[in-house]
């Protein structure tokens, strides 16, 4: 009887918290939409306007027409329902947005749901995520590739789209909140690969076709503001194209590059025989916590002996001012392979490491020569707020990580991509 009366004054506090909670909460990213509807009522939400922005939109009831500023969503349950919006400026994640629904009468706040957990983790990696564990409630959640669990917390190493339904085990209310994972860098990058001319010439036209994926759409952004929502789209310009493309029922995605030279001006068959063969080759993160996690055991290192890894260390520390490191090779160690919790500052971190040390390792001619040779060029164009180049970046960077502040998602995913040799046009693979 204790336990009872217990959990009774524990529901009865959390009511009250989320009832006295602003609810400015709800609408600081933008959104409008009607707190409250009827079941089987359809209702509107809009995400901010101008800005350049692409939208996503997640949540129940959306049908399939969710990558437009406005959607509309109809309901058949009561509850309190969660809505995300992803907003992203030329496929890049630039900001989330959530917004709360309660449906047949019922009166969840905005603090109703509160999934914990990384918003984007690292081909390979893993995401914990967790509900807020108050002991009133029972969890059902859903994930792609058919996932299902019932516990507090869920372990998870796909990308996509996760609900979570709770119900609370005396007052029966059920609510449903959302959560989307992006994977960062897929494996194998073959499996992105966009087939299409490596050069165009002036005034020409030429196709490039992204991977056939079954139930998906597909958003491409290029030079001159070039747009397309189809698999093979026709591009007249040279410059670096991108591609995202979204399973409609998971809402995992995958975003591809492909960079279209000037013929005569770029690389591949009108290139000049005595220029270098390649500008940039980069290694990814995964490479760097290879070589630095096995530095331990000696010897060559996948082209690298231990002392190239610590002059490339401290190469690393010398030109970051944020990373300062008492012995270079395990400090990048810890930079690389940060401990739990993985947090969106750490993510930057480590691909700002990883970034240092493909910089470094080409200014002191170290790792594997020839056209497998390792280096990133500091003048390689870049767009990134201000930062136009690399160099431009790295002090951008870090300025961020030394204020720790600023859009972490999106420099987290830039970073990535010019670490696997993306968008910064030829690379050695």
């Amino acid at each position: 009887m204790k336990t009872y009366m217990t959990r009774i004054m524990m529901w009865i506090g959390l009511m009250y918290l989320v009832a006295a909670a602003p609810s400015i909460a709800q609408t600081a990213c933008g959104i409008t939409a009607p707190s409250s509807v009827g079941t089987n009522q359809s209702f509107t939400l809009c995400g901010p306007s101008g800005g350049g922005y692409e939208y996503e939109w997640y949540g129940p009831g959306l049908g399939n027409a969710n990558e437009t500023r406005c959607v509309t969503a109809r309901v058949s349950s009561s509850g309190t329902y969660e809505y995300l919006l992803v907003l992203r400026v030329d496929g890049a994640e630039v900001d989330r947005c959530k917004r709360i629904v309660n449906v047949g009468g019922s009166t969840g706040g905005a603090g109703s749901c509160a999934i914990t957990g990384p918003t984007s983790i690292e081909s390979g990696a893993s995401a914990r995520l967790c509900a807020q564990n108050d002991g009133l409630h029972t969890y059902s959640w859903t994930g792609p590739d058919g996932f299902t669990a019932t516990g507090a917390c869920i372990t998870v190493d796909q990308g996509g789209t996760y609900y979570l339904t709770s119900r609370n085990s005396l007052t029966r209310s059920v609510r449903q909140c959302v959560h989307q994972l992006t994977v960062v860098g897929m494996p194998g990058r073959g499996d992105c690969d966009i087939t299409g001319p490596v050069s165009i010439a002036e005034g020409s036209t030429a196709q490039l076709c992204a991977p056939a994926r079954s139930n998906a759409t597909y958003r491409w952004t290029g030079p001159q503001g070039f747009t397309a929502s189809t698999r093979c789209p026709t591009v007249d310009a040279a410059g670096t194209y991108y591609v995202t493309i979204r399973n409609s029922n998971s809402g995992r995605t995958e975003r591809c590059s492909h960079t279209l030279d000037l013929a005569g001006t770029g690389t591949g068959d009108d290139q000049d025989a005595d220029e270098a063969a390649w500008d940039n080759c980069p290694r990814p993160l995964r490479f760097w916590r290879g070589v630095f996690g096995s530095n331990q055991r000696g010897g060559d290192i996948d082209g690298m002996t231990p002392s190239e890894l610590r002059r490339i260390a401290q190469r690393v520390d010398d030109t970051s001012t944020f990373f300062n490191w008492t012995n270079d090779v395990d400090g990048m160690r810890t930079a690389l392979s940060p401990g739990s919790p993985l947090t969106r500052r750490k993510q930057v971190a480590r691909q700002y490491a990883a970034l240092l040390a493909n910089v470094a390792t080409g200014e002191l001619n170290l790792g594997s020569r020839g056209v497998e040779g390792i280096g990133l060029d500091l003048d390689t164009p870049v767009n990134f707020g201000a930062a136009r180049t690399v160099r431009e970046l790295i002090a951008l960077t870090d300025r961020m990580l030394r204020a720790n502040r600023g859009n972490y998602s999106r420099l987290n995913s830039t970073l990535t991509q010019i670490n696997n040799a993306q968008g910064i046009g030829a690379d050695c693979e």
